[in-house]
């Protein structure tokens, strides 16, 4: 009885601690465009809030996005004035409620019940951040929108993945993973 007890025990820890370990490492992706294809040329980054334009924080998240649209084809220029495109960057934080977790559970059979059991050390009382990152792509020519998605990954806040400087490159990458993308339709991609 106690080896069965212990079996169920160390396979409900592994399938706890795998559990944990997959859970935050995915960005939610969603994209939208006409289906059409996009012609690959000049691109000039923009911040959607014209007051960050000369700030050292925007030119370090726009690199970010740079790097991204660089692999997809992209050349990207110092000015609006030598684009064929202008795409605009948006970066957001924001806080949500406080979240109560018991660390680490798992479930031990106690008679004919399983009772979650805390072990370890976990955060007891967590505030959670919400990183969201959201570009616009236009012609200049005519201002028409061609191509516009957003990335989000909510992480405990005072953790090293609700930092800016961890989530803006990766919700980048993320973004543009599989560029276009497929219109419309929300996506887990790996981080």
């Amino acid at each position: 009885m106690k080896k069965g007890i212990l079996a169920a025990s160390s396979i409900a820890l592994m399938i706890a601690l795998s559990a944990c370990g997959r859970g935050g490492i995915y960005a939610d992706v969603a994209r939208f465009h006409t289906n059409q294809p996009i012609n690959r040329g000049t691109l000039f980054i923009q911040p959607a809030d014209p007051s960050m334009a000369n700030s050292l924080e925007f030119r370090t998240h726009s690199e970010s996005v740079a790097v991204e649209m660089r692999r997809q084809g992209f050349q990207t220029v110092p000015s609006a004035a030598q684009a064929q495109y202008v795409a605009t960057l948006d970066i957001a934080q924001t806080d949500g409620t406080t979240v109560t977790r018991p660390g680490t559970t798992v479930g031990v059979p106690v008679g004919s019940a399983i009772i979650a059991t805390p072990v370890g050390r976990g955060p007891r009382n967590s505030t959670e951040r919400t990183t969201t990152i959201a570009v616009q792509i236009q012609r200049q020519g005519d201002g028409q929108k061609v191509w516009e998605g957003r990335a989000s990954k909510t992480a405990n806040a005072g953790s090293q993945e609700s930092t800016l400087t961890w989530a803006v490159p990766r919700l980048a990458t993320a973004l543009f993973t599989d560029f276009p993308g497929t219109p419309g339709v929300t996506q887990q991609v790996r981080l």
